[in-house]
C-alpha cells in the first residue's frame, strides 16, 4: 500500500504540472499591468511625496486606496500586491491584529512592497531584529542616487525599459540613476544590519558605491510570500525628481514581478476571464 500511495501521489503531481504547462503554453497567460490589482496603503499624510506615488499607482495598475480599517488579511487577499508607501510622515505603530493581517497575507503567498518610511514596519513584522534608521523628507538636496545592476536584477526583468547613466540598455554592474534630488520620509538598515534580506541591486550616491551597506532593494521571505523593500533615497515620486520616469518604471517592474510571485494575483488568458493564480496552481 505504501508504494501504491507514492505512485498515486506522483501521478497527481505530474497531472498538476501538465495542466499548468498546458495552460501556460496554449492559453497564453500574462500578468500585465491591467491584471495586477494593487492595494495602496498610506497611514500618514498624503503630502508632496505620497500623493504622486498614489497617482502613479492609480494610473498604472488596478489600484484601490486602503484605509487603516482595511488592514485585514481577508481584504489584502483581494489584491495581488499590497503597496505601502509612507513618504511624508510617520504614521505610528501597528496593532497586533494589523501586524497579524500583514503576516497572514504574506505567509500565505501574498506580496508586499514597502517604500519610504514603511520600511520601519519590517522590524515589528519580525523580518529583521534591528531598528531601521529614519530620515527625511527633504525636497531638494542636490544629490543624485541610483542602483547598480546585478545578475539577479536583469534576470527578473527589474530594469527592463530603464537606461543606464550613459543612456544605454542596462547590463550587469551598470549604474542607473532613479532620483535627481531630495528624498521622502524614509529609512534603511545601514550599515549591513540586515540579516535575512536578499539583495537584488546595490545602491550608489554621487559616485559612491555602497555595495551592500545600503541595499537598493530586495526582499524578505515570509512563509510562502515576499515582502519587498525599496527605500533609502530611491522611491522619490516628488515633482522635483527629474528622473521620475526611471523610478516609476522601476516600481512598475517590481510590482509586476511581485504579482508573478503572488498567490493572489490574477492572470489572464487569451481574452478570457481572469483567474487567481493561486487557485489555478491548486485547481488540478
Amino acid at each position: 500500500m505504501g508504494w501504491t500511495f507514492k505512485w498515486q501521489d506522483l501521478a497527481k503531481l505530474v497531472s498538476q504540472i501538465a495542466f499548468c504547462l498546458a495552460f501556460l503554453l496554449f492559453c497564453g497567460i500574462s500578468i500585465g499591468n491591467a491584471a495586477v490589482e494593487v492595494g495602496f496603503i498610506h497611514l500618514g499624510d498624503k503630502g508632496d511625496f505620497t500623493s504622486p506615488a498614489l497617482a502613479f499607482a492609480e494610473k498604472t495598475f488596478k489600484t484601490q486606496e486602503l484605509a487603516k480599517a482595511d488592514l485585514k488579511s481577508d481584504t489584502f487577499k483581494q489584491f495581488g500586491v499590497i503597496w505601502w508607501h509612507e513618504g511624508d510622515t510617520d504614521p505610528g505603530a501597528l496593532s497586533n491584529a494589523e501586524i497579524d493581517a500583514f503576516l497572514d497575507y504574506a505567509e500565505s503567498g501574498g506580496a508586499v512592497l514597502l517604500t519610504g518610511w514603511a520600511i520601519r514596519y519590517a522590524t515589528p513584522l519580525g523580518l529583521e531584529d534591528a531598528q531601521a534608521r529614519a530620515f527625511g523628507p527633504v525636497e531638494n538636496d542636490g544629490s543624485n542616487v541610483g542602483i547598480i545592476v546585478l545578475k539577479e536584477t536583469l534576470a527578473l526583468g527589474l530594469v527592463d525599459g530603464l537606461k543606464n547613466v550613459d543612456g544605454k540598455t542596462p547590463q550587469v554592474e551598470d549604474w542607473i540613476q532613479v532620483n535627481s534630488t531630495g528624498y521622502p520620509k524614509s529609512g534603511d538598515y545601514y550599515d549591513k544590519l540586515w540579516k535575512n534580506f536578499t539583495t537584488l541591486a546595490h545602491a550608489w550616491e554621487r559616485g559612491t558605491n555602497y555595495t551592500d551597506r545600503i541595499a537598493a532593494f530586495g526582499y524578505w521571505e515570509a512563509g510562502d510570500g515576499k515582502v519587498f523593500n525599496m527605500n533609502w533615497r530611491l522611491p522619490n515620486y516628488h515633482k522635483n525628481n527629474k528622473d521620475i520616469d526611471q523610478i516609476q518604471k522601476l516600481t512598475e517592474n517590481v510590482i509586476n514581478w511581485l504579482a508573478s510571485e503572488s498567490e493572489y494575483a490574477e492572470v489572464s488568458a487569451g481574452g478570457k476571464l481572469p483567474i487567481v493564480w493561486g487557485r489555478l496552481k491548486n485547481s488540478h
